[in-house]
């Protein structure tokens, strides 16, 4: 949930202590940036110490740093402060969304409820984005804007230590002993697929902007977040419908699909210019969202190398938040100097740009079969006993 509700919390926090936009802008780039920058290191040491080890320092030290945020902006300090207090802050914020996807596939009892198991993860994105938002907002306006970050915090540290502590995060190890050189980017397919990422992302940032820019053309500022709302809704029920059914075509094949509807779906926006349309074509601009997300987190845990899936989530993350962020500031100087369609362009561009390399990336993208550890092999057949590291994980 944090993920979703700091940057409007910082936002509003700023904004009431300084009277300006600016450093409130700032304050969040330099959270969100920083926490981007720092993700794939706390993910490798995850994936060398194990989970606990390192997200309850992170959530203790986030904590301690957001409450000395709010009482610095409180004595008035100049902007150069506030920029690195907020950078400070967003750099240890706990990778729990990474440690999670990395339980996934030692949780999930077989392929196809791993394939499931992704697709409601991305499902639950859209709630984070959507009920995290409202979170801060309505405590800002209820309480204060100081109370909305105090409870950024305490979220995250109550959050973290409730996961941290669970027997599935205190239990699960890296797979394979050494790490190979260069970490998760020593895959080349990885590499593939997180440029295809950025792309993705920039469709999710460039949406985010033309949606309320439409709303505003349209002479409706007020459906503003109803158009966000319908995009996550539609969100939803794409990765609802895409959970309900097996697939039998290899990921990387049906993730350059996914991208190709992800493109058409967006395009009738380019050309909506009435209210009704703009409502239903919100909807359906989404649909392809959450089996997107999906599709990248199957292929990012199958193309990790051993021992660094939780990094490799984590690089997943961080390009995927330098797209929306890119795609937010294209998309937000194209409505300005072209017009609100021209966001809706560049989202098509970007879904157009992501399957395109996903197709010419797609033979290094596809996984090889990876063998079952718990699959019996020859000294089984013949009667030898199972290593009890593995009668653990059965």
């Amino acid at each position: 949930m944090p993920s979703g509700m700091f940057s409007l919390a910082i936002l509003l926090f700023v904004r009431a202590q300084t009277g300006s936009f600016l450093p409130a802008g700032l304050a969040v780039g330099a959270f969100t940036l920083s926490g981007a920058i720092m993700s794939p290191l706390l993910g490798g040491l995850v994936d060398r110490l194990g989970q606990p080890r390192v997200l309850l320092p992170c959530a203790v030290g986030q904590s301690a740093l957001v409450v000395g945020f709010v009482l610095v902006l409180r004595t008035g300090v100049p902007l150069a402060a506030i920029v690195a207090s907020a950078a400070l802050a967003g750099a240890l914020l706990p990778p729990v969304s990474g440690c999670v996807r990395a339980l996934w596939s030692q949780v999930a009892p077989d392929a196809e409820a791993l394939e499931i198991a992704y697709a409601l993860d991305a499902i639950s994105q859209e709630l984070i984005y959507t009920l995290g938002p409202l979170s801060a907002g309505t405590t800002a306006v209820l309480l204060s804007p100081t109370f909305a970050v105090l409870l950024c915090a305490a979220v995250t540290l109550a959050g973290t230590a409730l996961f941290a502590t669970s027997i599935y995060s205190r239990g699960w190890r890296a797979l394979g002993s050494e790490r190979q050189p260069g970490g998760a980017l020593g895959s080349g397919g990885l590499r593939t697929l997180l440029v295809s990422v950025l792309f993705a992302g920039v469709v999710i940032g460039a949406a985010e902007v033309g949606l309320p820019a439409l709303a505003v053309h349209l002479g409706s500022r007020a459906w503003s977040g109803v158009f966000l709302a319908l995009f996550s809704l539609g969100s939803m029920t794409g990765g609802v419908l895409y959970s309900a059914r097996s697939f039998s075509s290899p990921v990387a094949g049906r993730y350059v699909t996914v991208l190709l509807a992800v493109e058409f779906s967006l395009t009738p926006l380019i050309l909506v210019h009435s209210l009704v349309a703009a409502l239903l074509f919100s909807a359906i601009a989404g649909l392809g969202v959450a089996p997107m997300l999906s599709c990248q987190f199957s292929l990012v845990g199958a193309l990790a190398p051993a021992g660094t899936t939780t990094e490799a989530f984590t690089w997943h993350r961080g390009a995927t938040v330098a797209g929306i962020a890119a795609g937010s500031a294209l998309g937000g100087t194209l409505v300005q100097a072209i017009g609100v369609n021209a966001s809706f362009a560049l989202a098509c561009t970007g879904a157009a740009l992501a399957g395109m390399l996903a197709a010419f990336g797609r033979g290094r993208m596809e996984p090889a079969p990876r063998k079952d550890p718990l699959a019996l092999s020859a000294s089984d057949v013949l009667g030898l006993s199972r290593p009890a590291s593995l009668r653990r994980v059965a």
